[in-house]
C-alpha cells in the first residue's frame, strides 16, 4: 500500500515539475520577446508590406485586365476610316486588337518557326480607283490606203506618274483601222501597268488609356483603306513565364520558439532565440504557373 502511494506521489511530482518547468519557459520566452519587441515589430512591418506589395500587384493585373478588354471591344467594334492629311497622304486609322501569343496563333496562325513570336500583325483590303489623263497621245505604224480609202496603224499612250515614295507607268498600244466615210474598228488592245505602292503602317498605344490604334497611310491616289486589322501581343503567361528566374538567393532573420526535451534531468526545457536562415532555391520554369 504505501509502495503504491509512492509511486503515485512521484508520477505527481513529475508532472508538477513538467508543468514548472513549462510556466517557466514560457515566462523566459515573454520576457525574450519583451527584449526583441522591436525586431518582431520589424519583421510583422515586413510580412505587412509583402501582403501590399502582393494586393498592388494584383490590383495592377486586374486594371491591365480591364483595359485590354475596354480596347478589345473598342477593336471588335470600331470601322476603319479613311482620310487625308496635311501632305494629302491617305490614312486609315481603326484599334488594334491587344492578344496573348496563344490567342494570336489562333486569330493569325501559328508560326512555323521554332523560338519565335508575334511582335504585332497588320492586315488590309485596299481598293484602287483613279482617272488618268493621258496629254500626249502617239499614232504609229500609219498605213493608208488610197485605193481602198482606208487608214490603220496604233495609236500609242505612255504615262509615267512620280509621287512622294510610290510611282506609277501606264502604257497602251490599240490597233485600229479606219475607212471612209465614218467607220472606226479597234484591234485587240495591249496594256501595261507598273505601280509601285508606298504603303506605312504603325500601331501606337496610349500611355493614359492604354488603347493601341494603328494607322495604314499612302501617297498613292485613288486608295481607300476597306478594312483592315491591326493586333500586339500582351505581356500574358507566356511572356511572364519567360520573365521568371529559376534561380534564387534568400535571407531571412527572426525569432525562433520551441521546446525541446533535456533527457538528463527527464524535463521539457524552452528554446528561443533570434534565427538568420540564407538560403538558394531552384525551381524549373515548367513548374511555376
Amino acid at each position: 500500500m504505501d509502495i503504491s502511494n509512492n509511486s503515485n506521489n512521484s508520477n505527481i511530482e513529475k508532472i508538477n515539475s513538467i508543468f514548472k518547468s513549462i510556466r517557466s519557459g514560457l515566462s523566459k520566452a515573454l520576457d525574450f520577446i519583451v527584449k526583441i519587441k522591436d525586431i518582431i515589430w520589424f519583421v510583422i512591418v515586413i510580412i505587412i508590406s509583402i501582403f501590399l506589395m502582393s494586393q498592388c500587384k494584383s490590383k495592377n493585373n486586374l486594371e491591365r485586365d480591364i483595359d485590354i478588354l475596354t480596347n478589345n471591344t473598342y477593336a471588335l467594334t470600331d470601322s476603319i476610316r479613311n482620310y487625308k492629311d496635311e501632305l494629302g497622304n491617305v490614312v486609315a486609322e481603326k484599334h488594334a486588337l491587344q492578344l496573348s501569343q496563344d490567342e494570336m496563333e489562333k486569330t493569325i496562325g501559328k508560326l512555323k518557326k521554332k523560338n519565335t513570336e508575334y511582335v504585332s500583325y497588320i492586315n488590309s483590303n485596299i481598293n484602287l480607283k483613279d482617272t488618268i489623263y493621258v496629254e500626249k497621245v502617239v499614232y504609229k505604224d500609219v498605213v493608208i490606203d488610197t485605193i481602198a480609202n482606208t487608214e490603220s496603224g496604233t495609236i500609242h499612250l505612255e504615262k509615267n506618274d512620280q509621287f512622294n515614295k510610290s510611282n506609277r507607268y501606264i502604257s497602251a498600244n490599240v490597233p485600229y483601222t479606219a475607212s471612209h466615210p465614218s467607220n472606226l474598228s479597234i484591234g485587240d488592245a495591249s496594256f501595261i501597268v507598273e505601280q509601285n505602292i508606298f504603303v506605312e503602317g504603325t500601331i501606337t498605344r496610349d500611355n493614359k488609356t492604354k488603347e493601341t490604334v494603328f494607322y495604314l497611310k499612302t501617297d498613292y491616289p485613288g486608295v481607300t483603306f476597306n478594312s483592315g486589322k491591326g493586333v500586339v501581343p500582351t505581356n500574358g503567361k507566356q511572356y511572364d513565364r519567360d520573365a521568371r528566374k529559376r534561380h534564387g538567393i534568400g535571407i531571412s532573420i527572426g525569432p525562433s520558439f520551441g521546446y525541446y526535451y533535456f533527457y538528463p534531468t527527464q524535463s521539457f526545457k524552452p528554446a528561443v532565440g533570434l534565427s538568420i536562415t540564407i538560403g538558394y532555391t531552384f525551381t524549373p520554369k515548367a513548374f511555376q504557373w
